[in-house]
């Protein structure tokens, strides 16, 4: 193998172990959540098997009450303006980074992609929150 592939692989691999992150998690979150209903349903041949009455909650098949509050927390505006003040400020801060590490170059156009994504955000909390007033 010479020096070129070597250095080229090396320089592959962190992109590639980057990516392949969410990707786990994701596989986890899935093989996390087969685990728990094989388990909800052993509890239920347990308690059918020992001749007593199977608790209401482990029959709920949609979301519990905690589930949804949560997603209702999820999707308040405040939430939605905390994501585009986040990004806003990324955005820039990637403007000013690679402004001065890179003067003269084009890598500070990299930071209008959070940037843009902030400020769609920052639009839709505002639309979010009209429609939340009645105005």
């Amino acid at each position: 193998m010479s020096s070129e592939s070597t250095l080229t692989l090396g320089h592959l691999i962190i992109p590639i172990l980057g990516l392949l992150i969410p990707i786990v998690a994701i596989v986890a979150h899935y093989a996390a959540k087969a685990y728990g209903e094989r388990q909800r349903h052993l509890s239920i041949r347990e308690f059918a098997r020992a001749g007593q009455p199977v608790p209401p909650e482990l029959l709920a098949e949609g979301p519990t009450e905690g589930d949804l509050r949560n997603a209702s927390e999820r999707n308040l505006p405040s939430r939605v303006l905390l994501s585009a003040a986040v990004n806003v400020g990324l955005g820039l801060g990637l403007m000013g980074l690679f402004t001065v590490v890179s003067p003269g170059s084009w890598l500070w156009a990299i930071g209008f992609v959070p940037l843009g994504l902030g400020l769609g955000l920052l639009a839709l909390w505002a639309v979010a929150r009209r429609q939340q007033t009645g105005l």
